[in-house]
């Protein structure tokens, strides 16, 4: 062979092989990194992408899809380490994102005294007699928070209804939200806490009286009378935390991958992310931080600065999400702030005799306004508890200062609740991209009651999906979770296909409807719990469909939720929860 024949085919080889051994091993590791970590097939998927697709396998690595698509495919990316599920023609969604609980609330409560539900006179007066039992004989016998909504006979029991349960123990219902407070006392509990017609009220409380000037038993905005008597212990933080982990592994089985915590703070940043880190988390959190200052500027900078955490901060299973205010009450307590009186037909559910009277606030305009503009100013999203449709104008004028300061829409504020929609409101919400959180569970569970109280105009809107939507409002469904455990014995039951289910069909547990028009159609129910969720957090690149490059969040269901009878709905559930490829629940036989 020729020198330079020999010296070319030897530069050739020299040169050739190095190239060929680096294409070799690039070869090698693209395939163990195409690898899955977790492989579902033969599944009916429901994307949720932009397309409409349906797939029947997916595959993830590393918490993040690698693959929608075919089954063959996906087998493809089946190593020694992967685990396989066949779904066996189930539906299977993205994650449910639950934007709306109060799981450290609602476990911290369980601790102290488990909810029951109790829905008559009847059924409180039986409470109260076992209780009576149960309780040492210097402590109070406490009644379970309930809703004059759930009572059978529309009213809140009386001193005489606590004294037929136990006339020789001291008896106490508290009802209590936001900035209103009623207290019912039985005989012994006056006489216990030294009530009578002398004496001294608090600033702004009342002690209702009767003919003969003596206290009947009901106190208004006065706790410091009772307080000593009322105090809960405060639970071991081993109990709370398995609570709190239970509650957690229970939202797991209804196929929610990602909750949204909506009042917590510093204390319950440190716990989610101690959960994380043992291992004990099943579900991707948010945390929502309540601003506990005076509303001035300087105190809100105060309390902001002095956070452990800044917005943003955390990863994909504990993150900060926005601060958050309360400027009105509730409607289930009278205490919604609306741009109407309420009127007499109130009067009787929420013990009013004001015929103006529109509702209670717990800031004024100029504290609102101030919160808001210090924390878009130092680059928090916000948002604000607000159910009356007043109280709205009042947040959004906020919203518009701070976008007058710079602009805001990227921060997505959202108003939690809003639960008096009108089309003036949406479109104002549209132009500065504000969000809305609302419950359907509040309209099953309490539109019955409220529909005698607030008239029929006011029930037809009344969490009115479609008023917001029409209007190009993002609009996220979730239940506001925050007392018992029980997905559906709870005060506000956490079932999301129930919340679904009443999106859908707008029945109330009595089966009424009001205001039709405001049905949403099921793909877009599971969007407004999944996709739209997502745009809450700004996490829509990552969460609420199933695509490759989002987190690997999903849910099989045992049943399909697009085809079965609209009743059958609220009986769905997972038999398969996924968390970035994570089986976090499964039913036994899949």
């Amino acid at each position: 062979m020729n020198p330079r024949h020999r010296c070319a085919c030897a530069y050739f080889v020299a040169g050739f092989l190095p190239i060929a051994f680096v294409w070799c091993v690039g070869v090698l590791s693209l395939e163990a990194a195409e690898q899955a970590d977790f492989v579902l097939t033969g599944g009916r998927i429901v994307t949720l992408d932009a397309r409409g697709t349906i797939a029947t396998a997916i595959a993830v690595r590393n918490e993040r899809i690698i693959h929608v698509g075919s089954d063959e495919a996906a087998m493809a990316m089946v190593g020694p380490n992967t685990t396989v599920y066949a779904a066996a023609g189930r539906t299977v969604i993205p994650g449910l994102n639950e934007t709306h609980v109060h799981p450290t609330l609602a476990a911290r409560s369980e601790c102290t005294l488990p909810f029951r539900q109790l829905g008559s006179i009847e059924e409180i007066q039986s409470w109260v007699r076992d209780r009576v039992a149960e309780t040492p004989e210097a402590a109070w016998v406490v009644l379970p928070r309930i809703d004059v909504t759930r009572i059978r006979e529309g009213r809140m029991p009386d001193r005489a209804d606590l004294d037929a349960a136990a006339p020789d123990r001291p008896a106490a219902f508290v009802w209590r939200y936001a900035n209103r407070e009623v207290q019912v006392l039985n005989s012994p509990a006056l006489r216990c806490a030294g009530i009578g017609r002398d004496t001294v009220v608090p600033d702004g409380g009342r002690i209702v009286m009767d003919q003969r000037g003596e206290p009947t038993g009901r106190i208004e905005n006065a706790p410091s009378l009772t307080a000593t008597w009322l105090q809960q212990a405060e639970p071991s933080q081993e109990d709370y935390r398995g609570v709190l982990e239970d509650l957690l592994r229970r939202y797991s089985r209804l196929g929610i991958t990602s909750v949204t915590d909506r009042k917590t703070d510093a204390e319950g940043w440190r716990t989610y992310n101690d959960l994380h880190s043992l291992k004990r988390l099943p579900v991707r959190t948010t945390l929502t931080i309540f601003v506990d200052a005076d509303g001035s500027v300087a105190d809100t900078e105060r309390f902001i600065r002095g956070l452990p955490c800044g917005p943003g901060d955390g990863n994909h299973w504990v993150k900060t999400g926005p601060l958050k205010i309360g400027v009105d009450g509730g409607v289930l307590y009278g205490t919604s702030y609306l741009r109407d009186p309420y009127g007499p037909n109130a009067f009787k559910l929420y013990g009013l005799d004001d015929p103006q009277y529109r509702g209670l606030l717990q800031m004024t305009p100029e504290q609102v306004t101030n919160v808001i503009r210090t924390g878009h100013r130092l680059h928090w999203p916000m948002c604000a508890h607000v159910t009356g449709d007043a109280g709205v104008d009042m947040v959004l004028d906020a919203v518009e200062a701070a976008d007058r300061d710079s602009p805001i829409a990227f921060r997505r504020f959202t108003l939690l609740h809003a639960y008096f929609p009108n089309e003036d409101t949406a479109v104002r919400c549209a132009r500065l991209g504000v969000c809305v959180d609302t419950q359907p569970a509040w309209y099953y569970k309490d539109g019955d009651a409220l529909a005698g109280a607030l008239g029929g105009l006011r029930m037809s809107r009344f969490i009115g999906l479609n008023v917001w939507r029409k209007a190009g409002v993002t609009v996220a469904i979730n239940s506001d979770h925050f007392l018992g455990i029980d997905p559906l014995l709870s005060l506000n039951p956490y079932n999301p296909f129930l919340t679904m289910a009443t999106a859908i069909t707008r029945k109330t547990a009595a089966g009424r409807v009001f205001g039709a028009d405001q049905r949403v159609t099921r793909e877009e129910a599971l969007r407004m719990m999944t996709v739209d969720a997502a745009k809450l957090h700004s996490d829509e690149m990552l969460k609420g469909t199933l695509e490759v490059g989002r987190l690997g969040d999903l849910a099989v269901l045992s049943d399909d939720f697009f085809s079965c009878p609209e009743e059958s709905i609220p009986k769905i559930y997972s038999v398969l929860t996924v968390v970035g490829g994570q089986v976090v629940h499964r039913e036994g036989g899949l």
